[in-house]
């Protein structure tokens, strides 16, 4: 017995085209002279013959179902064999229903409405702002991101204020134009930069968090663009909790919901 032509089509739809694992798609456009190519291909999760990975008990109608199936490039398929011990049934079926569940959630956006910013997917969101104290982790941030938001406190005085705008502007200037700087000469001067202001904070007892939230740009028409967003807040340090990354205050332990500013 193999696998229906309609068990294939139900198995391309719930995967929406793209590897379960690496969520690439698995065909290639075409060319002028040349159909597209074609690499994806439909893995039994528990396997179709009794010596293969992953065998099991079932008969041959459910192991040819697609409740049994899912959609993988050659080069997944082919670890997953390699790797049984890795890719146990029950950590293939749990892939499965996650991009099941991730092509549903993309494809519900896609079409509701105009454009927007989501949360990707396939990114957990951070709960709590990460610590900075030197320049190259805020660096290295600014350089994956292609938005910026920002927090101050509000009632500040006028020399505490502009010193952290003149620090929110720095931010929103070097993320216009990190992608121009290559140079490791470049590079570690805007680090400097950052680390000076950093001090000059913490001098006057303020802490700089920051995080970067994985977001997805929609528009309904083409595929969703990747789009990092920076999110950096300047706090007294006296309103800061500091926690673990679920955000569980570490001085107090869990509490009814997670907060703080890491």
């Amino acid at each position: 017995m193999v696998v229906s032509e309609k068990t294939r089509k139900i198995v391309w739809a719930e995967a929406g085209g793209r590897c379960a694992i690496c969520r690439g798609e698995v065909i290639t456009p075409g060319t002028a002279c040349d159909d597209p190519s074609v690499f994806g291909e439909e893995a039994h999760i528990v396997a179709r013959s009794k010596g293969g990975p992953r065998s099991g008990n079932l008969d041959a109608a459910s192991r040819h179902n697609h409740m049994n199936l899912l959609l993988l490039c050659s080069r997944h398929h082919k670890q997953i064999d390699d790797q049984p011990h890795h890719f146990t049934v029950e950590r293939l079926r749990e892939i499965k229903e996650r991009h099941a569940a991730w092509v549903r959630h993309s494809l519900d956006e896609r079409t509701a409405g105009g454009p927007r910013l989501i949360p990707d997917p396939a990114f957990p969101q951070p709960r709590v702002l990460d610590l900075i104290t030197r320049g190259n982790p805020l660096w290295n941030m600014i350089k994956t991101s292609v938005a910026f938001e920002y927090a101050l406190p509000d009632g500040l005085p006028d020399d505490d204020e502009s010193l952290i705008v003149e620090f929110l502007d720095i931010l929103r200037d070097y993320l216009d134009i990190a992608p121009e700087l290559h140079s490791v000469r470049e590079n570690r001067d805007a680090e400097k930069s950052l680390a000076h202001y950093i001090h000059d904070l913490a001098e006057k007892d303020f802490l700089v968090g920051a995080h970067v939230r994985h977001m997805l740009y929609v528009d309904g028409r083409g595929d969703p663009l990747a789009w990092p967003m920076l999110r950096v807040e300047v706090q007294p340090a006296s309103h800061a909790v500091v926690t673990d990354q679920p955000g569980w205050p570490y001085a107090d332990g869990p509490s009814e919901e997670p907060v703080g500013k890491g």
